[in-house]
């Protein structure tokens, strides 16, 4: 009953503008009518709360919205080569697409030390520098600051390229309010940025190929997070397949012998072969929109299947396959 723009209206332009669309909104309204409350809730309120209404219920409907805000924040997935040159960056780029494809927003933290790698994959040139943004305290950035920086893929994925910040608590604090998920690229090497990143972050995938010492490598780096005090369901692993050494295996035949050897979780196995080798060249589009019915990007779907949580179906891959397959 606001003059010139009521309560629903407000609700719903909230929920329309990305900066404010995740915002828990309590409505408070002397209106107490069945199809008011629905009203409410069809424009996007979490709760309705009719007058009068004692203080302390309110409080309690507002603890209560903050507290499931809270439980349902976005994830830190970091990405982390083995050794270098695994194809760690275009996992990454990759596994972002196919987040944003479910209709999730996205935001690559680039970290590695010489930046803009992320960005040169996906053929973007940021036009702003964040120069300014170092410049002031964390803690005083805002989303209109962030906003500002980040670079915008056509695909909706974000990307923050930048040097390790001191301070990467607040940072993280700050990306996860504009994002349901934030990919790090991290350099597998200790610092103390390193380890805070690793220590925060929900998810750790080690990324390796399949040379003879990959399944090694991805051992030993397990074995360095689990001294860093990260837990084992915290970790996980992806193979990038450049050896043609599973060809033909699935994912489910092969994960107990792997897992037995490095200690992980596999959360996948992604193939390479001569026909997608050039779309890994950066500023080529990635292979999942270029080629998104290819062994590869199926494996690749997969892996963001696994972080969002969901059961892979290992029977749409196969079919994909097999169509691929019959293409060739």
């Amino acid at each position: 009953m606001l003059p010139g723009i009521d309560g629903f209206e407000i609700c719903h332009r909230l929920r329309s503008e990305p900066q404010t669309a995740q915002l828990p909104i309590l409505m408070l309204s002397a209106k107490a009518q069945e199809i008011d409350k629905a009203t409410g809730f069809k424009v996007g309120a979490d709760d309705y709360l009719t007058k009068p209404a004692d203080p302390l219920e309110i409080l309690s409907r507002v603890e209560t919205l903050l507290a499931q805000k809270a439980a349902a924040r976005s994830q830190i997935i970091t990405f982390l080569g083995s050794k270098g040159g695994v194809g760690t960056t275009t996992i990454v780029a990759n596994t972002a697409i196919a987040l944003a494809q479910t209709g999730k927003q996205v935001i690559i933290l680039d970290l590695c030390p010489h930046g803009g790698n992320i960005a040169e994959h996906l053929g973007l040139k940021p036009e702003c520098t964040i120069a300014e943004l170092l410049a002031k305290p964390i803690d005083t950035i805002d989303r209109c600051d962030l906003e500002a920086v980040l670079v915008v893929h056509h695909t909706g994925v974000r990307v923050l390229a930048m040097p390790q910040p001191s301070d990467i608590d607040l940072l993280f604090e700050r990306l996860r309010e504009v994002t349901d998920y934030l990919l790090v690229d991290l350099p597998f090497q200790l610092s103390d940025v390193t380890r805070v990143v690793l220590t925060k972050c929900d998810l750790i995938i080690i990324v390796t190929d399949s040379e003879a010492d990959a399944l090694p490598s991805v051992k030993h780096a397990a074995t360095l997070l689990h001294l860093l005090g990260i837990s084992q369901e915290r970790m996980g692993a992806v193979v990038v397949d450049r050896e043609g050494m599973f060809p033909e295996w699935e994912l489910s035949k092969i994960k107990p012998t792997v897992e037995l050897n490095i200690g992980v979780s596999l959360l996948g196995i992604i193939p390479y072969d001569t026909k997608t080798s050039f779309e890994l060249v950066p500023g080529s589009p990635p292979v999942i929109l270029s080629n998104p019915n290819c062994p590869m990007t199926w494996s690749i779907r997969g892996v963001a299947q696994h972080i969002m949580g969901e059961k892979i179906n290992n029977k749409d891959s196969s079919y994909a396959r097999e169509k691929e397959h019959e293409q060739r």
